[in-house]
């Protein structure tokens, strides 16, 4: 018997939820552009010589100008929805938002004192790697090598930086980029019950060529040695729809 995967955990159809938090996202954007930069920005020395930290949190919510808001506004609220729809409150806006803090922390540890370090791009590479994980472990409607041709191309394409600005802080990038990765694999692992109740199997129905070859093979002695499968198995993975329960 052969069985095709026709449904995944992030087979889920956007939420009105995940729409709104797009737009609550956007709005915050919007609403910090509009207030004085110097009263919530950060730098090393105002976090870490005034132990002002949670100037860490705020400074993720402003932008330099904006280009800068226009920028990331468009990949944040986009990722926003996603990660929203498929993995919860949980994930967005609470542990990216936590995420970003933690990211400028150690980003102004390694600059001058001076340095102010503002915007919302640390936490879109996490969210960004993050997503991408996830997409690689779950979606095995795919073959693994087409998951990670398409993660890769994606990221050449939107992460990767086609010509170097001074002004744009790469540590706080390639931070958000490489905590994306543990942390999708993390959330993997302690949920991975729930995301496979998601998935749905069907038999796939062969042609009768492959039908006969395939009782050819199997009645062949010199493939005697080759393992048949278990009856569970055949049956394919479970699909109890009661247990898939997508936040």
């Amino acid at each position: 018997m052969h069985l095709k995967l026709n449904k995944t955990f992030l087979s889920k159809r956007p939420s009105v939820s995940s729409f709104f938090i797009a737009v609550l996202s956007l709005a915050t954007l919007l609403l910090f552009f509009g207030l004085d930069q110097r009263d919530y920005s950060a730098s090393g020395e105002l976090v870490f010589e005034q132990k002002e930290y949670w100037r860490a949190f705020t400074t993720t919510l402003l932008h330099a100008d904006l280009n800068h808001l226009a920028h990331n506004a468009f990949f944040f609220t986009g990722l926003a929805a996603l990660l929203h729809n498929y993995f919860g409150y949980w994930i967005f806006p609470v542990l990216s938002f936590f995420i970003g803090g933690v990211i400028n922390l150690m980003a102004l540890y390694f600059y001058p004192p001076e340095v102010h370090l503002v915007g919302v791009s640390g936490v879109i590479y996490f969210m960004a790697t993050f997503w991408l994980t996830l997409y690689i472990l779950i979606e095995k409607r795919q073959t693994l090598f087409i998951r990670l041709i398409h993660a890769v191309a994606v990221s050449l394409i939107f992460l990767f930086p086609q010509v170097f600005q001074p002004e744009v802080s790469y540590l706080a990038h390639g931070l958000g980029a490489v905590m994306g990765i543990p942390v999708g694999i993390i959330y993997y692992v302690i949920n991975r019950p729930r995301i496979k109740a998601c998935e749905e199997w069907s038999e796939l129905k062969i042609g009768q060529k492959e039908r006969e070859m395939e009782e050819i093979i199997l009645s062949d002695p010199s493939f005697s040695h080759l393992e048949q499968p278990e009856e569970d198995e055949l049956s394919g993975p479970s699909s109890d729809s009661s247990q898939c329960q997508q936040h």
